[in-house]
């Protein structure tokens, strides 16, 4: 099972970079800025809870899409050692040509699928997305 699931994410991280690669997106690149999108003037700090990303982590990826000119951070009008984040006009642009592509690469893997084996596929995966991440296995000896 497992050799097929690192098979099945292979297989997925290169259609991802085949659409997103091009474009300089990765994974997190495109989670952040749809996430940004999604929530104007989040707080970076809420930004890096909703996605599950570390705030060591957090800053090099604010500071790359600040860099090409996608984000702009202020202060927080209510705490001033909080930062805001949004989009400038050019991120809102690139990114709503993102969600499309995301969107499109989502409807051809739904295409390949079917919906019903789609869905499965997500159930499945959600499950497995709840398990333990280190296993007791003293019941199996």
């Amino acid at each position: 099972m497992g050799y097929n699931l690192r098979r099945a994410h292979g297989v997925q991280k290169s259609r991802f970079e085949a659409i997103f690669g091009p474009l300089g997106i990765r994974p997190v690149t495109l989670s952040v800025l749809g996430t940004i999108h999604d929530n104007p003037e989040i707080t970076q700090a809420d930004l890096g809870r909703k996605l599950n990303i570390k705030r060591a982590n957090m800053v090099p990826v604010m500071a790359e899409l600040e860099g090409r000119g996608l984000i702009v951070r202020r202060p927080a009008d209510n705490d001033r050692r909080a930062h805001v984040v949004m989009l400038t006009a050019a991120g809102i642009k690139f990114t709503v040509r993102l969600l499309d592509l995301h969107r499109r690469l989502e409807e051809d893997l739904s295409r390949s699928l079917g919906l019903r084996e789609r869905d499965q596929l997500l159930r499945l995966l959600k499950k497995f997305r709840r398990l333990a991440p280190e296993p007791d296995l003293s019941d199996l000896e």
